[in-house]
């Protein structure tokens, strides 16, 4: 079969050779042609979850959660983060206003806690005893609400202040609110001496129930209008979102902090940092192996026909894809970068060797026919070795890898025929050029290693054998933000909705029909342990509102009677007096806490008082607005609850959704697959983002595990058929499996897990490392009676495609998207380790297997 193989090969690059320059520059011309039709049919489709088999059954529940509530993968999240809860809400409701006026970019937007229904009702969704308190500090601070509603100057506040704090029950306000008050002016006057804008928060002061923390958070849910012309189809929404938020930023001064995020967010920038990571790397490692081809070659024009080819490859692959598969996913748009590495090999292997012989003389069809008897059958079986790696993984259920199979598989054909085409036919050019002479530089690096292979080998081998222990250890990711770029603001948003219970993305869904059913299932499923709650539409129908409507009816007396004060009746003190009087009182009653360090600051203010009292009653039109609002509260029932609130739980089929919310951190991938398995148990028919995403680790772990038993099975086979000799082929695939142990443990101590991008390294690490042993084993055979291989050019080769594989490969590690970075980390570990056991470990066997024969062979002539 090899004799064929190489008779046929010999007569086909003759052809070429003999067509020369007239068919290399067809070969160009056509490769022109192909790169446009490329240029204008091949698309880039972002959705990862298109990237499993959508026969799949929690595929399919996923796409019927989707269709009946599409708004929870439309929509675009935006997360405000500010240092006042006035603030967080004046932004929330200003960018509410502005989104709802481009209708023709947004068809629904959803302020939760801006929508007038929740303004309005808010204080029923209160427990009775925190309602209660509510209105009990809102109405110790009703005498100074009307106060400042009849005169808002800083003068009156100050002067008001003072007098309640001698005797505070005079206004029936409270030690504890005024230390409030205390603690949150005291910094605003801070600010406003050093000329900062810094907005009192009324509501954080008068209210405890609403201070939070550091910071406070809103968010605003915007259905984006889809352009379906574009690659991102809402992409021009987002950017709109971007420009109105950017522009309110300025109008807060920048004290608000805004996080646009939700799946077409996440995907867009996604896109972004793939596309923008591929092309560097691309770049970086056409450097890289120009660099490494020069070294190889130490000649300029070969190192140029060698890269001339590569890119004609790249080009005949992309205009495959394009008319083949049509548009790639973010795993499968990095074939470009893995062909650079792959696309050189045949190249490489096959001018290496004719310069061997052009060095010692011979012309361009003498050294092309040597070579082809040297290393034909070699190319002639990596080709299709590689190319079935990565085709191992059509048949599984990972169609995103697939894909990527298909078109790298396809690639590898095509640089091989390019290689045994496009070459030959440039070797006209090749004339007048000066024979490479040899320097014996890497001879001698070979022979060295010659030297210590055994030693080295038997470490390598000890090392393989403790890696299995860490076998165990190896895991699959399928957290797809785990591939995302960390410091995108879509995943910092992202990140953000884990610090609210109710707001955590990585929830479980189910379907049912009926509204009976859904609090049936939803009453089983509050059972369980490692569930924090579960939301569906009659949630949202507070309990007990009778009892509550009549705590707001008389709570509500004394407040109403305030609010109702006309605006600006009273002329007030001047700001210096109520200042001078306030730290008078401050002075004389406190020497510590907020009250001293409250009248520290007024001491400092520097004629700063215009600025103070825009910072105090920036937020106050608002509070005034809200007490209002609230006191309108109003019996509530589903029919009566907000529409965009109903679409989410209930859908226009009939549908009742029911989320599950975890109680532990399910981005630890333990919490999550627990969280999982306890729901499942009792419910089965489950959807969401993490039972998607624990459901799809599973299927392309299996994936990855099926793939790489294809491929070394079928390679294993295909080797047998081809040399009919179960030791050669043992001898080929001894250190793909060395390395494949090797690896996969490094990656455990490394912490680098496989996931959706990364999974295709053991199957193409067969199809890779199998190249190697095929150029080594078959020419080992040839020279067994001279020097070894180590004489010849194929180890040189072997080294120099192993190193330009992992230029290209590492250059991936600097991507911005981890998924692709992880890809160029195993990767080029992956070559390291290959490159290892077959320069080292494969000669020893070979000196092994040579010995072994001498014994038997003197045996026999005694």
């Amino acid at each position: 079969m090899l004799k064929v193989i190489e008779k046929s090969l010999a007569a086909w690059a003759e052809t070429a050779r003999r067509m020369g320059v007239v068919l290399a520059a067809l070969i160009v011309v056509a490769a022109c042609f192909a790169g446009y039709y490329a240029a204008t049919h091949l698309k880039v489709n972002t959705d990862t979850s298109a990237m499993l088999d959508p026969d799949l059954p929690f595929q399919q529940r996923a796409a019927e959660l989707r269709e009946a509530f599409p708004q929870l993968k439309d929509d675009v999240i935006v997360v405000i983060n500010a240092p006042t809860l006035d603030e967080a809400d004046a932004f929330a409701t200003d960018l509410r206003s502005r989104l709802l006026e481009r209708e023709e970019d947004f068809t629904a937007v959803f302020a939760p806690a801006q929508e007038p229904f929740f303004r309005e009702n808010g204080l029923l969704y209160l427990d009775q005893a925190e309602l209660e308190a509510r209105l009990t500090q809102m109405s110790k601070a009703s005498g100074l609400i009307e106060t400042l509603i009849k005169s808002p100057t800083i003068g009156t506040l100050f002067t008001t202040l003072a007098e309640n704090d001698a005797l505070a029950e005079r206004s029936d306000l409270g030690k504890e609110t005024l230390e409030q008050l205390y603690a949150e002016l005291a910094e605003v006057v801070e600010a406003s001496a050093n000329q900062e804008q810094r907005p009192f928060s009324w509501m954080g002061a008068l209210d405890a129930g609403q201070r939070e923390g550091e910071t406070y958070t809103r968010l605003v849910y915007a259905t984006p209008a889809l352009d379906y012309t574009r690659l991102q189809p809402a992409k021009a929404a987002i950017n709109v979102l971007r420009a109105e938020t950017l522009a309110l930023g300025e109008n807060y001064g920048g004290r608000v902090d805004t996080f646009i995020t939700g799946d077409p967010a996440l995907r867009l920038e996604e896109l972004e940092a793939v596309t923008t990571g591929i092309g560097l790397s691309m770049l970086l490692s056409l450097i890289l192996v120009s660099l490494l081809l020069l070294l190889c070659y130490r000649s300029i024009a070969m190192a140029a026909l060698t890269l001339i080819g590569l890119v004609i490859t790249l080009v005949f692959t992309s205009a495959f894809a394009a008319a083949f598969v049509g548009e790639l996913n973010l795993v499968s748009v990095a074939f470009t970068v893995l062909l650079v590495g792959l696309g050189l090999d045949f190249s490489i292997h096959l001018l290496l060797h004719i310069q061997e012989h052009r060095a010692a003389g011979r012309e361009n069809q003498s050294s092309l026919r040597r070579t082809i008897h040297e290393v034909g059958p070699a190319l002639a079986l990596a080709g299709p070795t590689t190319a079935i790696a990565f085709l191992s993984f059509v048949p599984t259920k990972f169609d995103g890898i697939a894909q990527l199979g298909i078109i790298a598989g396809a690639g590898v054909i095509i640089a091989f025929l390019v290689t045994v085409t496009f070459a030959p036919a440039a070797l006209a050019l090749f004339k007048g050029q000066p024979k490479r002479k040899p320097t014996g530089n890497i001879r001698s690096i070979f022979d060295a290693i010659s030297k210590i292979s055994g030693p080295v080998a038997l470490v390598t081998i000890a090392l393989g054998f403790f890696a299995l222990f860490l076998m165990p250890q190896v895991r699959f990711d399928a957290d797809q933000m785990a591939l995302r770029n960390p410091n995108s603001q879509s995943v910092q948003g992202f990140n953000l909705l884990f610090e609210n219970p109710e707001t955590v993305p990585y929830r479980l869904s189910s379907l049912t029909s009926t509204q009976a059913e859904a609090e049936a299932m939803a009453k089983e499923i509050t059972k369980l342990e490692t569930v924090d709650a579960v939301r569906l539409l009659p949630d949202f129908v507070p309990d007990e509102q009778d009892e509550k409507l009549e705590l707001i009816d008389f709570g509500a007396g004394t407040l109403v009677f305030a609010l109702d004060a006309e605006p600006g009746s009273v002329a007030g003190p001047d700001a210096a007096s109520g200042i001078e009087t306030l730290r008078q009182r401050l002075d004389a009653a406190y020497s510590e806490g907020s009250g001293a360090r409250l009248s520290a600051a007024l001491a400092d203010l520097n004629g700063r008082e215009e600025l103070l009292e825009a910072n105090v009653f920036a937020f106050w039109p608002q509070l005034i607005t809200q007490l209002r609002t609230q006191m309108n509260a109003d019996y509530i029932d589903i029919d009566t609850l907000p529409t965009a609130l109903r679409e989410r739980y209930l859908s226009e089929g009939g549908k009742w959704r029911i989320d599950i919310l975890p109680k532990n951190d399910v981005r630890d991938f333990r919490a999550l697959d627990e969280f999982v398995k306890d729901v499942e148990a009792v419910v089965p028919e489950l959807a969401g983002g993490a039972f998607q995403a624990r459901k799809a680790g599973e299927t392309i772990s299996a994936a990855m595990m099926q793939a790489t038993g294809i491929a070394f099975a079928v390679i294993s086979v295909f080797l047998w058929l081809l040399v009919r000799k179960i030791s050669t082929v043992i001898l080929m695939l001894f250190p793909l499996a060395l390395a494949a142990v090797l690896t996969s443990a490094t990656g455990v101590l490394l912490n680098i897990p496989f996931n959706y991008a990364n999974v295709i390294v053991l199957p193409l690490l067969i199809g890779i490392g199998v190249d190697s042993s095929i150029h080594l084993v078959l020419r080992n055979q040839q020279v067994k009676a001279g020097e070894g291989v180590y004489g010849t050019s194929t180890p040189r080769a072997v080294f120099f495609s192993a190193l330009t594989t992992v230029a290209s490969f590492g250059s991936l590690m600097l991507s911005p998207h981890r998924g692709t970075a992880s890809m160029g980390e195993l990767l080029s570990i992956a070559i390291a380790f290959t490159l290892v056991c077959t320069l080292i470990v494969l000669p020893a066997a070979f000196q092994l297997e040579e010995r072994q024969t001498n014994r038997r062979l003197a045996r026999a002539a005694e």
